[in-house]
């Protein structure tokens, strides 16, 4: 079976959608040698060394969103003719499939439904795409993945897609590495981290929720002086509201190697993840990993992938996530009992079984 992964937005750091393609096509190859992945790259130039690992096919025309968007379905189509593709899995949720497919089957991930749930928290290129050929989806793709039962329900309910085409792949985390605490201290003073602190991990936009989770830091800061807060990722979409805010005991180093975000998740004294939607939630199941204790929201998938591995909060409510906060700092049982249950939780996810679930889609559309 060829399969060919249209491979937007991997010409730069790579976030929680990058790493699910980057670590999908591994854990394919791993469980399926004889399965021939082909990168459709839009940045032949790109520096990013998981393109040397795969056949890679050139398509710089489709670089930028709405290129993507309007010439991606010729394009594209063409690609997997000439690639003679079993299946074209676009990964990113961009779903630039509008013309017939004969000969192949299409497959694409939405990763979650943001832009139709919660619109005033994505910029409006994204909502016009989520708008126009998501929904399209439901008579252009052979089968949606997404990445939680709510987000499958989301899109269900609000993007009209039928539930018999959605189907749930959950996202998976790789087991960190250990470090020894002479490591971590090392890192963390090279950084400029002085625990304890808590953690927050993500990219920097609007619904991630972290002037919220500010302003609750300041709240615990009136009766915690000593506490602190480090924020982690890349700035995106409205990340300077964040920046509006007292920022006292706050470090913000941005988007760090993946080796010093290991040192920042065992450090921590608990991830601070109050995001208002997610698909998924990497970085919850992440910091579950490195027996990080998390705090995160009581809204979207976050309940379902935590379980009861985390506390959960009202991310609305700055006296919600300051109480939350102020708990998981003075509360000791609490964080070991919460670390303790989060490294059992994080064994379901694993990219393996993502692969194991993306691969029987293939199977019974091409079977």
């Amino acid at each position: 079976m060829r399969v060919g992964f249209f491979t937007y937005g991997m010409d730069r750091s790579l976030s929680g959608i990058g790493r699910y393609a980057v670590e999908l096509t591994r854990a394919l190859r791993r469980l399926e040698p004889g399965l021939e992945v082909v990168l459709l790259n839009p940045y032949p130039r790109s520096e990013l060394g998981w393109y040397r690992e795969f056949e890679t096919y050139p398509l710089p025309i489709l670089a930028r969103v709405p290129l993507a968007a309007t010439l991606g379905s010729l394009v594209l189509h063409q690609a997997a003719r000439r690639l003679d593709l079993d299946v074209l899995h676009d990964p990113c949720g961009i779903a630039p499939f509008l013309v017939p497919s004969p000969g192949y089957r299409r497959v694409v991930t939405v990763h979650d439904a943001v832009p139709l749930a919660t619109p005033d928290l994505q910029p409006l290129a994204t909502r016009l795409v989520f708008r126009t050929l998501v929904p399209w989806t439901r008579f252009s793709a052979d089968a949606v993945l997404t990445v939680s039962h709510h987000a499958a329900a989301d899109l269900e309910r609000l993007a009209g897609i039928p539930r018999a085409k959605l189907h749930v792949t959950y996202n998976g985390v790789n087991p960190p590495p250990p470090m020894g605490e002479a490591e971590v201290r090392g890192v963390l003073e090279r950084l400029g981290v002085e625990p304890p602190y808590f953690l927050y991990v993500g990219n920097l936009v609007a619904r991630k929720n972290l002037p919220r989770l500010v302003q609750a830091f300041r709240l615990l800061r009136q009766e915690i002086p000593e506490a602190r807060l480090v924020i982690v990722g890349a700035r995106q979409w409205k990340s300077h509201e964040v920046f509006q805010h007292d920022l006292t005991n706050v470090l913000v180093p941005g988007y760090v190697s993946d080796d010093d975000l290991h040192a920042l998740y065992y450090g921590a004294r608990a991830l601070a993840f109050p995001s208002l939607y997610e698909g998924f939630g990497i970085p919850a199941v992440e910091a579950m990993a490195h027996g990080t204790p998390v705090l995160t929201s009581n809204l979207s998938s976050l309940p379902e992938v935590v379980g009861d591995a985390a506390l959960l909060v009202d991310p609305a409510s700055a006296e919600s996530i300051r109480d939350g906060l102020r708990t998981l700092w003075h509360d000791a049982a609490l964080r070991e009992e919460l670390r303790r249950k989060g490294l059992e939780r994080a064994k379901i996810f694993t990219w393996e079984q993502t692969a194991r679930a993306t691969l029987e889609v293939y199977r019974r559309l091409t079977g």
